[in-house]
């Protein structure tokens, strides 16, 4: 056989077609490209395509998430600053509120919250919140004070000049030779002081009724006589008299001293209008009508703890002052018993505002009747001791005594919570309140204080033994213009309570903590030295600040 090679048939111009290739090199096959699918190139393109175009609308979702965000804090801290605005410009107005006479729109609008609750207890919504509260948060949950540190530096500042005269003069009492152009208010001050130290004689009562005062005011005169009270109401410029306090006049203010002065000044005091008896253990029913006739401007009368006098004082009282009378305080009278007498002549007093029966038995049915026919012109109260006093009573009162600024309910054991709601729904100007020795829970006292703590100004819980974290937290939260506060023997109060009180509470002059063992004494230590006041601390005298005690309703309206 012949090659391959040489067979023409079978490569024909093989040889032609061949490039020349350099000497010892051999023909390589020729490289070929991979061919790719342009359908799986399209759908891969546009799945690119659709994940770049989700991250696009992924960043314009969260650009527009952080603006709305933005936009949503602006908002909020605008609002925030303005119910700032409008609680601080609300607390103001409440503070200037005697000052700033209501306008109809007003009177409009506070008719209309009324018809809206009417029907409607807010004691007893607040209480049913208070115990929500209690039964879904633990003790740890109480109100905080918005970080307020309690301040425990004492801010001493030197005594006035005045001042200074007065302590001197009330010390060496027995060497004043005349206080002639004295000021009626710094003669007060002064006797004041004198009768502290015990040192009030008939020389210090010529000195005070000398140069034709308008006000004579002494709270101590157990050393005066008979004779020495006679020849002082005699020889005093009783036309300008307008105000007379002798406290503790027991042994002087007798039926015969006071024959003997309207014997000597058979005009008595024409200008008197409030006159103080209290503790004149020796008046009775006759002398008293001798004053009543020889006053006939009289419209305060304190005759507390006067136990001569019976029914027929307050009777004496009516025919003469049944139309004038403001005040009357016979209190601790023990010698007065409720009869028709005294029933019938209470109910003529038409425009008494201020009332004070404490200590009085069986009382209960003749202050009822007299709050349901005088009630609506009563601004003050006393039913403090009241043996008989229930909550049928309180219901009466907060149906009928609207007005009312101070209330004393102290030491009535048949008192309950029910008493608290007539009071905080009926009662809504209370400013002064007194609830010693009550049963009242803690839930209804801190009800009480939520709705009506925002005007009160003086408080006495002492001995309200149930007090606990509830009334500590609306202390804190509500009472913000509170002077006044007696907390002694509240056992249940801790010493973080207290300090959240304290600190909240920035108007607070004086605190009573009489019986506060359950807390450290350092802390009681700090308190101490505190800007309030303290009475009843370890170790503290009790008459150290005795301008500053409790003021109870007695003393502030008589």
């Amino acid at each position: 056989m012949t090659s391959s090679r040489e067979d023409p048939e079978i490569l024909p111009d093989a040889a032609e077609d061949e490039p020349n290739l350099p000497d010892g090199s051999q023909q390589q096959p020729p490289t070929l490209l991979p061919l790719f699918d342009c359908v799986a190139l399209d759908k891969l393109c546009h799945v690119a395509e659709m994940f770049q175009d989700r991250e696009r609308q992924r960043i314009r979702e969260e650009a527009e998430l952080a603006e709305k965000r933005r936009l949503w804090a602006e908002e909020r801290a605008e609002a925030h600053r303005q119910y700032v605005f409008e609680v601080a410009k609300a607390y103001a107005l409440e503070l200037h509120s005697d000052q700033a006479p209501k306008s109809k729109d007003d009177d409009e609008e506070e008719e209309e919250e009324e018809e809206v609750v009417k029907g409607k207890s807010r004691f007893d919504d607040a209480k049913n919140a208070i115990k929500k509260r209690r039964r879904y948060s633990g003790r740890s949950s109480s109100t905080t004070c918005g970080g307020i540190e309690l301040s425990m530096t004492r801010h001493r500042t030197a005594p006035t000049l005045t001042e200074l005269c007065m302590r001197v003069l009330a010390e060496n009492s027995e060497a004043i030779e005349s206080l002639h152009l004295v000021p009626d208010h710094l003669k007060k001050k002064i006797s004041s002081l004198v009768s502290d130290s015990s040192k009030v004689d008939k020389a210090f009562m010529q000195l005070l009724v000398d140069d034709s005062p308008s006000e004579v005011s002494v709270k101590n005169c157990v050393d005066l006589e008979e004779e020495d009270l006679t020849q002082i109401l005699s020889e005093c410029d009783r036309v300008s008299l307008e105000v007379l306090n002798l406290d503790l006049c027991g042994r002087a203010m007798t039926e015969n001293a006071l024959t003997e002065f309207l014997n000597r000044s058979p005009n008595g005091f024409p200008s008197l209008t409030r006159l103080s008896l209290q503790g004149a253990f020796c008046l009775t029913d006759n002398a008293l009508a001798l004053i009543s006739r020889s006053a006939p401007l009289l419209r305060v009368v304190n005759l507390c703890e006067c136990s001569l006098l019976t029914f027929q004082a307050v009777k004496i009282l009516a025919d003469y002052f049944g139309s004038t009378l403001r005040g009357l305080n016979i209190g601790g009278c023990q010698g007065i018993k409720p009869c028709d007498v005294f029933r019938i002549s209470l109910s003529r007093f038409e425009k008494l505002s201020s009332l004070s029966v404490a200590g009085l038995e069986g009382i209960n049915d003749v202050v009822v009747e007299f709050c349901t026919s005088r009630g609506s012109s009563l601004t003050d109260l006393s039913l403090a001791s009241c043996v008989g006093v229930n909550d049928g009573t309180l219901w009466t009162v907060g149906r009928y005594c609207p007005n009312l600024e101070a209330l004393d309910i102290s030491e009535l054991d048949n008192l309950t919570d029910a008493s608290l709601k007539e009071i905080t729904d009926g009662c809504r100007s209370l400013n002064s309140v007194k609830f010693t020795r009550n049963r009242f829970s803690d839930e209804g006292v801190a009800a009480f204080l939520e709705v009506c703590g925002g005007s009160i100004n003086n408080l006495s819980l002492n001995n309200v033994r149930d007090v606990g974290q509830e009334t500590a937290n609306s202390l804190a939260k509500y009472c913000k213009r509170l002077h006044y506060l007696d907390l002694s023997w509240c056992r249940k109060l801790t010493e973080e309570e207290l300090r959240q009180i304290m600190s909240c509470c920035s108007l607070l002059r004086s605190l009573k903590l009489f019986g506060w063992t359950q807390v450290k004494e350092d802390f009681l230590e700090d308190l101490s030295r505190s800007e309030v006041s303290i009475v009843g601390l370890k170790m503290t005298s009790l008459f150290a600040h005795p301008d500053d005690s409790y003021p109870s309703v007695d003393t502030k309206c008589f």
